[in-house]
């Protein structure tokens, strides 16, 4: 049964499809206000606030859920992608500095 679950940080946003606990299918946006695929400092001008992006990933969500015919009690905030996320940006900070 599929789920799709989303989640955001200051860099982006993520969101999955998943089937059975396996990533079917998987979109993700960066926090660029001009380029919806680049990643800039939170700090820049050209930065989305975190609390658009949590919208925006939670709209995507429904919108992809609504479009593969999950029901929408099946779209969920996650706490895990979240986690792996902010991973991902101690790791891209530590690289930029």
């Amino acid at each position: 049964m599929q789920s799709v679950i989303y989640a955001a940080t200051r860099y982006g946003y993520a969101v999955q499809v998943v089937d059975g606990g396996e990533i079917v299918h998987e979109y993700t946006a960066g926090n660029h206000q001009w380029e919806s695929q680049a990643v800039t400092s939170p700090r820049s001008p050209n930065a989305v606030k975190l609390a658009q992006l949590r919208r925006w990933a939670r709209q995507t969500a429904n919108e992809i859920a609504q479009n593969r015919g999950i029901p929408a009690s099946r779209v969920e905030y996650d706490a895990e992608l979240e986690a792996m996320m902010k991973e991902w940006e101690r790791e891209y900070d530590a690289a930029r500095a």
